[in-house]
């Protein structure tokens, strides 16, 4: 591509287009603007010519149309060695474009929002700037894009440089940007649509996913297996990308899945606790006066399975924590605060020196809503909403025996429930005193996994309580919690046999609670 001559500009947002233009302006590029942006720059001093002299439509419809005439497009498009296109183009008054400047209404602007009871829309949706772009990328080869204002100093400084001259690498990085820009529209544009037809049914029959890449990953699950992060722009509530890393190593692919599950247990509870957790299912789960406390607890349920796990809080980790932390090895660290003095200690520790230490900076500490989740399998996704409930909206925890939980076992039937949802099935989770004891994961059998939490325990399940993900079909479960000493369960309900489940727990004393919603997670 050759030196640039001639721009278009035509801005909704014009941050950063006064030292554009006057930079284009100091080296010899015209240019022809649209009226707001003609009228900014030639408030500046940048004299610029009126889009209405190279054919542009005037102020026909509010002047939403008036970059739509035919020899505005045709200057985007005409290519340098098409002899007869430039004479078409120069008999209808217009001269070859070789740099355009736009950005449009943005879709989610309040101008573009619904309006009325027909929720009517978009009569403010930019059609010239989307169209001005579409012209330009057939002609990416000859017209430089510049979509948004952060693309800005990077341009100037690259035609200052090349002396007017852009380098192919990066008119193709801007064309991709410009391209993105009309996808994103577009896809507003459908998903407004769909909205006012979809008639309640949970997805469209297309579904567009809209991701913007957050953080490179150095692999996957594998070394093998290529990986990044990325982060959904619209999404609200807090999330992984609100993490600031304050130290340590890059994160990998298996400390994102890790911490995924610790923040989600962590938004489930108000009270300061600690979450530890390794290959995506939680270790123990500890909740307490304080983080100090609380992780002394959850570290203690599971020693061996600690080392070199994630661990999570969702309160702030003092000084005196930070030192109960670094006496053994931990990967990743995530609080919603740290003070300065926590910080001296892991900092300071050879244990702890590079330990991956994350903060949560987040406006709001609350779980987002109507979020959903996306499994890629051959040929295509699985896409369900994401299990956010802990019983049924219009329901609650049905006492089924006899014996009745004490409020000490209920609150500890509550945190274990809580947990259960974050531990693969079929899942099993023993609860004692505020703190998990066992926890038993991703077993084909439930008896199984039971029988691993229980293991787990050790001495201290007599007494305990216990939780699990779906309804036993047989009492054998029942006949073996009771025998090692477990004094309270919740599960949802709903087998055939239910009759003898809690004919089993009132033989055994045994208090059964039933929440009629269960929570498998594959």
């Amino acid at each position: 591509m050759g030196t640039i001559s001639r721009a278009l500009i035509s801005v909704y947002d014009k941050t950063g287009i006064i030292e554009l233009a006057a930079l284009l302006a100091k080296k010899g590029v015209s240019a022809i603007c649209t009226t707001g942006t003609q009228k900014l720059l030639d408030k500046n001093g940048i004299k610029t010519a009126d889009i209405g002299s190279a054919g542009g439509a005037g102020d026909l419809f509010a002047g939403a149309i008036r970059t739509m005439h035919p020899a505005i497009l045709a200057s985007l498009m005409v290519k340098p060695g098409d002899a007869a296109a430039l004479d078409q183009l120069k008999n209808m008054g217009g001269e070859p474009i070789d740099l355009l400047v736009v950005n449009p209404l943005p879709i989610e602007s309040p101008e573009n929002a619904p309006r009325g009871k027909g929720a009517k829309a978009f009569d403010s949706m930019d059609i010239g700037a989307l169209n001005l772009i579409r012209a330009a990328l057939r002609n990416a080869d000859n017209v430089v894009i510049l979509s948004n204002p952060a693309q800005y100093e990077g341009f100037m400084a690259a035609f200052a440089d090349g002396n007017g001259s852009i380098t192919e690498s990066l008119r193709n990085k801007l064309a991709l940007q410009a391209a993105e820009l009309l996808a994103e529209y577009d896809i507003g544009i459908y998903q407004h649509f769909n909205n006012l037809a979809g008639g309640g049914e949970f997805l469209a029959d297309t579904l567009f996913l809209r991701y913007k890449k957050q953080l490179p990953l150095k692999y996957g699950e594998n070394p093998h297996q290529k990986a990044a992060f990325f982060r959904r722009p619209e999404f609200e509530g807090v999330s992984l990308c609100d993490l600031e890393q304050i130290n340590g190593p890059e994160l990998s692919y298996n400390n994102l899945n890790d911490l995924n599950t610790a923040l989600e247990i962590a938004l489930e509870f108000d009270h300061d606790m600690a979450v530890i957790v390794k290959h995506g299912n939680p270790v123990s789960v500890a909740m307490e006066k304080d983080a100090h406390t609380s992780f002394v607890k959850a570290k203690e349920s599971d020693r061996i399975s600690s080392f070199g796990a994630v661990v999570a809080f969702n309160c702030q980790v003092d000084k005196k924590t930070a030192k109960e932390i670094e006496t053994a090895y931990t990967e990743v660290l995530m609080a919603v605060k740290f003070t300065d003095g926590a910080l001296e200690v892991l900092r300071a520790s050879k244990k702890t020196a590079n330990m991956k230490i994350l903060k949560i900076n987040s406006k709001k500490w609350a779980k987002p809503a109507k979020t959903i989740c996306v499994k890629s399998v051959l040929g295509g996704v699985i896409v369900q909403e994401n299990d956010n409930l802990l019983v049924p909206e219009d329901g609650q925890i049905k006492m089924a025996s006899k014996r009745k939980p004490t409020r000490k076992q209920l609150a500890d039937l509550v945190l274990a429930w809580k947990v259960c949802k974050y531990v693969r099935s079929n899942a099993i989770v023993i609860v004692k005193d505020g703190r998990t004891l066992g926890i038993g994961a991703g077993q084909m059998s439930r008896l199984d996994a039971m029988k691993i939490a229980i293991e787990k325990a050790g001495e201290e399940v007599v007494g305990a309580v216990m939780a699990s993900d779906a309804y036993f079909p047989f009492r054998n479960v029942i006949d073996e919690a009771a025998q090692s000493g477990i004094s309270a369960i919740i599960q949802p309900g709903g087998a055939r046999r239910d009759d003898e489940i809690v004919m089993a727990c009132d033989e055994h004393n045994v208090a059964l609670c039933l929440t009629g919603m269960r929570h498998f997670k594959h």
